[in-house]
């Protein structure tokens, strides 16, 4: 799910905090709890950093840092309505990379430029993604562990 641009970490961290609730803490203690919410939070702000440090490579405008969130989830909903699953992930970047685009040139009147600044931040919206896909991982391995396998 977090690959595809869903909130598969959100739910990755209900899932333990309900089945610490079902299982009164016993195995899923709140210190496990609190060590997944750490990665999560982690996982969060390096997905959203990550595009913000490739505008800010290219030296981009402050519309253009703004216009991929935008872009992103207007790209994401078109993407799942025309293909499901991958188009999420498809349709998020393709918003980002033309949102930027546009926000960019509108500023600056120069499409070189605003190709350059769309294509930067569009890397890092991937670096995000793939390090948030780790932290995705890595919770649910740290959850699984705690579970009661007897």
């Amino acid at each position: 799910m977090t690959i595809m641009g869903l909130p598969g970490n959100t739910l990755i961290l209900l899932t333990g905090l309900a089945y610490g609730y079902y299982d009164d803490f016993d195995r899923m203690d709140y210190a496990v709890l609190v060590i997944v919410f750490g990665i999560f939070i982690i996982g969060e702000i390096i997905e959203f950093v990550a595009g913000l440090i490739g505008a800010k490579k290219e030296k981009a405008s402050k519309r253009a840092m703004l216009a991929p969130f935008i872009g992103t989830i207007v790209g994401g909903i078109g993407g799942t309505a025309l293909l499901p699953i991958i188009g999420s992930l498809l349709g998020a970047l393709l918003g980002a990379f033309i949102v930027t685009v546009l926000a960019e040139y509108s500023k600056t009147k120069d499409l070189t430029q605003a190709k350059k600044v769309a294509i930067s931040v569009v890397k890092g919206q991937i670096f995000g993604i793939i390090i948030k896909s780790a932290t995705a991982v890595g919770m649910a391995i740290l959850l699984i562990y705690q579970l009661k396998w007897q």
